[in-house]
Order: C-alpha cells, then structure tokens, then sequence
C-alpha cells in the first residue's frame, strides 16, 4: 500500500494499511475496534489490534498485534470493510487484557455509561466467549452494572461497604426532577430512610462546574429532607469507616438493622 499525500499519516490511514496487510480475513479487534466505533475511552493509537482465523498463522510486524480466533466469522459486525468485531467482543476483549480490576470495570461500565450497549447485551455475549480470560470477574461487574452500578467506584460501594457490612440496598441512579425540567440522578438512595450516598470519581469532579453541580444536588436533596453523604476514592482504601458512617446515618434515619463487621479491625466494630 501507498499513500498520495504528505505528512503525518492518519490514525484511519494506518488501520486500512494494517488490515490491508493481513485481510481480507482479518478483522478489527479490541481498542481500535473501538476507537472506529466512536466508544469515548483512552484508547491506544500506537498500536493497531486485529483478529485472524485460528488457521492462520501470520508474521509480526511493528505497530500491529494480532489475535487468532477459532470462531471469528460468528463475532463479526455484518459484512463492513474492513470487517470488524461487534462492538461487545471488542469491549469484553480490551476489558479481560486490561491489567487490574478498576481498569475492566471502566471499560465495560463507560460503555453502558455511554448507552452504547446493556450489561445484558454483554452479558449474553460473555455466555459465547468461554475461553476469555477474567471471565468470571467480568461476569461479576457485568451483574452490578445490571443492578445499576455505572462506576468502578459505584462497584466498590456495593460490594466492599454495602454487601460486606450487611447494610440495606439503595437504589441506584434514582431519576430526580429537580425543577425547570432539570432531571438529576442520585448514584445511591436508601429511600425508606431519606439517605442519599453519591460517589465522586476523580475525573470529572475537580472543576468547578462539577462542585456547583454537586451542591447543587446536595442542596436539592437536604431542601426534600434527605441527608446526603458524598465518598471519593477512598472507598477504596478504606471501606469499613464509610460502611460505619452509613450505617450510623441509616440508624439516625430509622434502620433497625445492626451492621456486622467484615473483620477484628473493622470501624463497624468500634
């Protein structure tokens, strides 16, 4: 292949020149599968991922990795040139290489986040894909995200405070008018008990139009008599001490249940 032009060359340019390299049975796969989907993420643009037949066996050649695949006919996109994976191969693909947990769950929460696919969508396709790796943690994260989780964040909540401190359920991503027809959503609602918990990444959450926005909502939320509670990343580090100050909110708020504690350390216990 070459090119008529001068100058750098186009991210599109190099995936036509890489699957033009190895095609027509190979197929776009993983993050540049995405990246030509338009998913938002942080995508690699250095290197170009296509998938082949497992019959083939082809040469390595800088700026391109190649996956082989014993049934890739069933995970393409139609007939597209150049062919590529559906969009929720290539999303479960680039989740199961991602090299932690926090980095899997963006991948595929993102992405419902986004509304470009359902955790039941992938879900489904997980079913079909039984040689992937980090299946079973993936069919976890995909599980919350079915109850509602849309963040990594949003994931440790629910299991590390929530489901180990045996505290109530909320709801999640409660839909809110909140006047003008200004909708809102509450990451985490106990609505029996007036208790709103929202969840800050730390993206997003820095400038200062995300803090008006955030006291804003708090201030919706405390003006309808909900007392709201707002955690950051460190759930992470330390789950027991918001899993304690929940649980004290809740039981000021009417719970009559007890909290257990997930250790001899826990706060839940002090």
């Amino acid at each position: 292949m070459y090119v008529d032009f001068t100058g750098p060359l186009p991210w599109e340019t190099k995936v036509w020149a890489a699957w033009l390299a190895y095609g027509p049975e190979a197929a776009l796969t993983g993050q540049t599968a995405l990246r030509w989907y338009g998913v938002d993420g942080e995508w690699r643009s250095d290197v170009i991922y296509l998938a082949v037949p497992h019959v083939r066996r082809v040469g390595r050649r800088t700026g391109i990795a190649v996956t082989r695949h014993r049934d890739l006919p069933a995970q393409l996109h139609g007939f597209r040139e150049p062919p590529i994976v559906r969009l929720e191969v290539a999303l479960l693909m680039s989740a199961s290489s991602a090299v932690d947990v926090s980095r899997r769950a963006a991948v595929v929460l993102d992405a419902c986040r986004q509304r470009r696919t359902t955790p039941e969508r992938l879900l489904t396709e997980l079913d079909s894909l039984t040689n992937l790796p980090a299946r079973r943690e993936l069919r976890r994260i995909l599980l919350d995200a079915a109850d509602g989780v849309q963040s990594f964040l949003e994931q440790v909540y629910v299991r590390r405070v929530e489901r180990r401190h045996g505290l109530p359920s909320a709801s999640r991503q409660v839909r809110v008018e909140s006047g003008q027809r200004h909708v809102i959503y509450r990451d985490n609602e106990y609505l029996p008990y007036g208790l709103v918990v929202e969840l800050d990444g730390r993206a997003g959450h820095s400038d200062s139009l995300s803090q008006w926005r955030d006291m804003s909502r708090d201030n919706a939320a405390a003006l309808g008599g909900k007392l709201t509670l707002r955690f950051g990343y460190q759930l992470v580090s330390q789950p027991c001490v918001a899993a304690a100050q929940v649980a004290a909110a809740l039981r000021l708020r009417g719970w009559s249940g007890h909290p257990h504690a997930c250790s001899a350390t826990c706060a839940v216990a002090v």
